[in-house]
């Protein structure tokens, strides 16, 4: 499972802060790191303060497979899907010590003319680069899941 997702981010373990009630990760901890542990990928693409364009999040869509317990370590993995000239659809996995697929997140985001606040079409040269970490993405294998979430390809 790791390999189809070839951005690896930090591993990190599970703390008595992260858990719920339950005993387990609290669910605003995985939003929280697939959001914070996926920002990498994206400022290598080209999104970053500097920059007069960004990435706004459309739509999320959250799956629990297997639960994370106190002391836990959690593998992220993230991987570019599909993109079109103003969509950008990434996939992020959260991985156990067995290697077991525990949560998937898919994330659609919107290509943003910070000045304007509105979605644009990327500029032909970042649009290409995207689409060569895509295609990149792609060679490491199919995803053997389903996907919830949907863009048009370009």
């Amino acid at each position: 499972m790791k390999e189809k997702f070839p951005f690896k981010a930090p591993e990190l373990v599970v703390t008595k802060d992260m858990c719920d009630i339950n005993g387990h990760m609290n669910v605003a901890y995985y939003l929280k790191i697939f959001d914070e542990y996926s920002r990498p990928i994206f400022e290598e693409i080209g999104f970053n303060s500097q920059s007069s364009f960004s990435i706004f999040a459309l739509e999320d869509s959250l799956r629990y497979l297997k639960e994370f317990l106190l002391g836990d370590t959690v593998f992220p993995r993230f991987r570019i899907v599909n993109v079109n000239s103003k969509l950008i659809h990434i996939v992020g996995v959260l991985i156990n010590k067995n290697g077991e697929l525990s949560s998937i997140s898919e994330t659609i985001v919107a290509h943003v003319d910070m000045d304007s606040r509105r979605t644009l079409d990327m500029p032909d040269e970042f649009y290409c680069k995207v689409k060569t970490i895509k295609e990149a993405h792609d060679r490491t294998g199919a995803i053997n899941f389903d996907l919830r979430l949907k863009i048009k390809s370009a």
